[in-house]
């Protein structure tokens, strides 16, 4: 083989090796909260974790005392539709709970967050929501169900 055809194989294997990598990305990126992302073990320790450290001012029914937003229905819909999981995640880890935000151990949040995916009618799957950010921006929150 000659040293052209030899470089138009190897730049058309890279090619197709890079495209499928792509197409592996997008892919993840599409994953959304209607895809089964937590567990309901992990919604039952979340659930817990909010009622210690949540329910005083949203409430133990996560309708908010009106000064804290509720953590519902519409509000949050208009709150966090078409954001990312890790966006919420970091939102709460950041702020919450008031007086002594990012308290809460990475799990302790990642617990909380999938109560709050079940409290909002989010199926449940087989593996936990993971705890680390870069993992949690992968999965979107939308209302609509695909």
């Amino acid at each position: 083989m000659n040293s052209l055809a030899f470089w138009v194989r190897t730049a058309a294997a890279a090619a197709g090796i890079a495209l499928l990598s792509l197409s592996a990305a997008v892919g993840a990126q599409e994953k959304t909260v209607w895809d089964g992302v937590y567990t309901e073990e992990q919604a039952v320790r979340g659930e817990t974790t909010y009622e210690q450290e949540c329910a005083t001012c949203h409430l133990a029914d996560l309708l908010g005392d009106g000064i804290a937003p509720a953590l519902t229905g519409a509000a949050f819909d208009f709150r966090w539709s078409d954001l990312s999981v890790g966006d919420m995640f970091v939102a709460i880890r950041a702020t919450m709970p008031q007086g002594a935000p990012a308290s809460l151990s990475p799990n302790g949040y990642a617990d909380i967050v999938a109560y709050m995916l079940k409290r909002n009618d989010f199926p449940a799957g087989d593996m936990e929501l993971p705890s680390e950010e870069a993992d949690l921006n992968m999965i979107t929150i939308t209302s609509a169900a695909p």
